[in-house]
């Protein structure tokens, strides 16, 4: 029996289960409402009291913080204050052990064993595009083969190279991609590098997050030459650093379009 569609008119009639209103459950809604569902990608071992201590730094020791093991890699994280609630949600997913940690809202009504972690929004930078090439439609172009886009800015890189940055809702069951040959009748083709932030553990071999190539088990894994070229994937796609926003993502479009 579903414990989530049950009849109330069955709840009623039987004298084995217990009824409660709205205002008996006031104090506890408003607690999760203030929580968030996390689930971590790794083969790794978790252990919980260890998991919360090193959390607790890295989020700067909310009030109030902790956290169960609702499922197995799956938390749920409690605080007191609303502010640290979406300061922490803002900056999903984040890297403990370097694996993704990815959080959701909680919602009363979206059972935690339903909650869709397979989405998450990634920085993604764009290294090879001519100057000319650094705009709106053609991040938006590019970004599209990996997921879609949100944001799009342009970055200052070292020795002034400027770069793209895109905000990109990736499918974290899909293999990564080390990047893409962009060109045109007139340009001719160019390959354009994918350098991710916070990009945690992956697979060189099937490019997926979560494990890495010794521990791979994906039969048939794609090889290099057939979705990324000459290109191979390796720890080169990991972001060495964030760069200076330059302009914005309204102000590169209307200087562009």
């Amino acid at each position: 029996m579903d414990r989530h569609n049950t009849n109330h008119e069955n709840l009623n009639s039987s004298p084995n289960f217990v009824i409660y209103d709205e205002e008996d459950v006031v104090e506890g809604i408003d607690h999760c409402s203030k929580s968030l569902i996390g689930q971590i990608f790794t083969q790794k071992p978790i252990h919980l009291n260890s998991m919360q201590n090193a959390l607790g730094g890295i989020w700067c020791n909310p009030l109030g913080f902790r956290m169960e093991e609702v499922f197995p890699k799956t938390f749920q994280f409690f605080f007191d204050s609303e502010e640290d609630t979406d300061r922490i949600l803002k900056s999903s997913p984040w890297l403990f052990r370097n694996s993704w940690l990815i959080l959701k809202r909680w919602s009363r009504g979206h059972p935690i064993d339903k909650v869709d972690f397979s989405k998450v929004e990634v920085k993604i930078q764009l290294w090879g595009l001519p100057p000319h090439c650094r705009t709106s439609k053609m991040g938006r172009k590019n970004g599209s083969c990996m997921g879609k886009v949100v944001e799009f800015e342009v970055f200052e890189g070292r020795d002034k190279v400027t770069f793209v940055k895109l905000l990109v809702e990736i499918d974290i069951h899909k293999p990564l991609l080390s990047g893409i040959p962009v060109g045109s009748n007139k340009d001719g083709i160019s390959w354009v590098d994918f350098k991710y932030e916070r990009l945690p553990q992956f697979c060189y071999k099937c490019g997926l997050v979560g494990h890495d190539e010794d521990s791979c088990k994906n039969p048939g894994s794609p090889n290099s030459s057939d979705l990324h070229g000459d290109k191979e994937l390796g720890p080169w796609m990991r972001a060495s650093y964030v760069g200076r926003k330059v302009i914005t993502g309204q102000n590169q479009s209307n200087a562009y379009s």
